[in-house]
Order: structure tokens, then sequence, then C-alpha cells
């Protein structure tokens, strides 16, 4: 192995472990992220070191992760209480959390699920229906967020293990 490729998986490693760790910041596209990283360097060092198949396997955990938001309800996850309006008062309400509570997955959790209460209780003022809201928004914040740190851990992985192979 040359110096230069020595360079570059170096430097990719220490960005996507960073990557990693982005991924525990709600707001953050963590998976995309990590996962950018990856397959740059594999197209860096022509597939040598990061091989198609590792590209392939990282790429679909990426998909899986992105488009989680429409395979969870089937498989349970429900939105049941959550309107679109509600909808986008938690994710406003979880920008605005992680912004003004110093604890980034703390300040996103409260932000999300006041968000979609608050909206949902204004529209609506129905104390039930917002509640219900507020529950569907915590449960889709959870699900989502371990998803999207269980695939950025995977993609790390297969990324490790890609590198321990072909070295």
């Amino acid at each position: 192995m040359d110096i230069a490729q020595s360079a570059l998986i170096t430097v990719s490693f220490i960005a996507m472990v960073i990557g990693v760790l982005l991924a525990f910041v709600p707001i953050l596209p963590g998976t995309l992220i990590v996962w950018a990283i990856a397959i740059v360097t594999a197209f860096a060092n022509q597939f040598d070191r990061v091989t198609l198949a590792a590209a392939i396997i990282m790429t679909a955990l990426m998909i899986l992760s992105v488009s989680s938001d429409l395979w969870l309800p089937l498989l349970g996850v429900k939105t049941s209480g959550l309107s679109c309006l509600a909808a986008v008062g938690s994710l406003v309400g979880g920008l605005v959390g992680t912004f003004v509570i110093p604890f980034p997955i703390v300040g996103t959790l409260i932000g999300t699920v006041l968000g979609a209460l608050a909206i949902e209780y204004v529209a609506l003022r129905q104390k039930a229906r917002a509640l219900r809201a507020g529950q569907a928004a915590l449960k889709l914040f959870i699900v989502g967020y371990i998803l999207e740190l269980v695939t950025s851990l995977a993609i790390f992985g297969v990324y490790i293990v890609s590198l321990a192979t072909t070295g």
C-alpha cells in the first residue's frame, strides 16, 4: 500500500468516526454522512480497499435508513394521531428544541413532542387528539433515531470489514 492510499484510508477512517458521532445528533443526517464518506473513499481508490460489494451493502443500508418514513408504518410504527400539521410542528419543535436546550438529544426529543402537541391543540382545541399526536411523535422519533444510529454503525462496520479483508 502506498503512502497516498494509506493517507486516504486514515483520513476517511477519522472522518467516518466523526460521522458516526454526528449520527448521535438527531437533526444531522448521520447515515448519509457516513455513507458518503465511505463511497467517496471507494471511488478514490477505485474500489480497491472498499469493495464494490461493500459499497452496494452500504448503499442498501443507507436507503433503508433514509426511506424509513415510508416502510416503518408497514411494520406497525403507526403515525395514528399525527396529522400533517402536527408532523410539521414536531419537526419545527425538534429544530427549536435542539438549539434552545443545550443537550441535543433531550432538546430535540422535548421539542418534537411539544411541537406536535402544541400545533395539534391549537388547530383542534382537543386535549386527547393533542396527546395522541405527542405520543405518535415520540414513538416516531425514538424508532427513527435508533434506526439511524444502527444503520450508521452498520455502514461503519461494513467499511471496517472491507478494509480488513482487502488489506
